[in-house]
């Protein structure tokens, strides 16, 4: 079974649990507020209508005995992915209704009648506005890029590095989702910034080598006065580096595997050291230690991997790295709220999700990205570019 299906299936069963509570408290709430009408079925048939993808992918597979399921209907796709944040969304208002009614019933002063109908009429209200605001924001998220700028601090910093702006960006992921007019859309936001120093984390593609040629004929149009550099993503390794890197170098952008790059700034110079940190290849720790341990009397250094690990960061911490670039976990992507806080499958791999964090003197980006994985929506993580400005300190 591909593992895209495997996915959703689990993520099926994730979404069934919630699906059970809100199935039971809106059918009452829709049967006690319009009695002897059919849209008491209402809410059972929203709630299934939410399982298309995986059904259409399993009837295909049991028939065929393979499926695609990037070919599925976008519709159908985009409908299961809102149909998981909606439902957690909504679960929680669900859940605090249904206490406030038991603490109303014990310790309030109104009739039970008066408190069903508060309560049932609350629960129907609270779903509109959440399917409204659960779809407005997925869109939204899913669409609109984002700019943080980060300031970083560097004591004896060389005058003709401060004031260096360097863009850190990830995970473009072109697909049938991610094409030519979204990674257009991206690097021109990326050259309204007119920037000195481009670094990419890897995942050029998502899957295949349909796109390598799009995904890179669109990326290698960002500008920077310094050039643009990558590192391997897991979705370049499976592709297939032997197509990955000509696409790349081709249009001059080095991809730099387990190697330094000494990058000429004014009458100064900066280190960039490129590993190779995915799933598929683990960075080797005497070649990391060898290629960190270079000391070319640079006073800052980078280090950019796809993905970040303890071994990493302590050698970046040991060897007076002062910036430390990574992707991987695009923010989360799908980050789902439940009781006001919201959880992703990258929060199981790694601390290091989202955002900016500083270890002592080294600072620690984590980019969003641009394209997907699994589900082709994003929430509570929406694309961005990371724009670090170097400042004396």
């Amino acid at each position: 079974m591909p593992w895209l299906l495997r996915m959703t299936l689990v993520v099926s069963g994730l979404m069934a649990v919630s699906h059970f509570y809100l199935g039971w408290r809106l059918t009452k709430a829709v049967s006690y507020n319009f009695k002897e009408s059919l849209l008491k079925w209402f809410p059972a048939l929203l709630l299934v209508s939410f399982y298309m993808l995986p059904l259409t992918g399993l009837s295909t597979f049991w028939v065929y005995g393979h499926v695609d399921m990037m070919q599925v209907p976008k519709w159908i796709t985009y409908w299961f992915w809102f149909g998981l944040v909606f439902s957690y969304q909504l679960l929680t208002w669900v859940i605090l209704f249904d206490v406030a009614k038991i603490i109303a019933g014990k310790f309030g002063r109104w009739r039970e009648q008066k408190i069903n109908t508060f309560h049932f009429r609350a629960l129907l209200i609270a779903g509109l506005l959440v399917f409204i605001f659960s779809g407005v924001k997925l869109y939204l998220n899913t669409t609109q890029v984002q700019v943080d700028e980060i300031d970083l601090a560097i004591k004896d910093l060389p005058e003709s590095l401060d004031g260096l702006k360097i863009v850190h960006i990830t995970d473009i992921q072109g697909d049938r989702y991610t094409g030519a007019e979204e990674i257009v859309n991206y690097v021109n936001r990326v050259n309204e910034l007119d920037v000195d120093l481009i670094i990419f984390t890897g995942d050029l593609i998502s899957y295949g080598t349909d796109y390598i040629e799009m995904a890179a004929r669109e990326f290698s149009k960002v500008k920077s006065t310094y050039g643009t550099f990558a590192v391997v993503g897991d979705h370049d390794f499976w592709a297939g580096l032997e197509h990955v890197e000509p696409a790349l170098e081709d249009r001059g952008i080095p991809l730099l595997r387990d190697e330094n790059e000494i990058i000429s700034i004014k009458q100064d110079s900066l280190l960039l050291t490129g590993i190779t940190q995915v799933y598929s290849k683990r960075a080797n720790p005497q070649e990391v230690d060898s290629l960190t341990k270079v000391n070319p009397g640079l006073s800052f250094k980078i280090l950019a991997s796809h993905q970040t690990s303890d071994i990493l960061i302590d050698e970046a911490q040991e060897n007076d790295y002062r910036l430390f670039l990574t992707g991987h976990t695009h923010g989360g992507q799908i980050r789902v709220p439940f009781m006001f806080m919201a959880f992703s499958a990258s929060d199981m791999e790694t601390e290091y999700v989202n955002g900016p964090y500083w270890l002592e003197d080294l600072l620690i980006n984590v980019n969003n990205g641009l394209g997907f994985t699994l589900g082709p929506v994003r929430y509570n993580a929406p694309p961005n570019i990371s724009v670090i400005n170097l400042k004396a300190k």
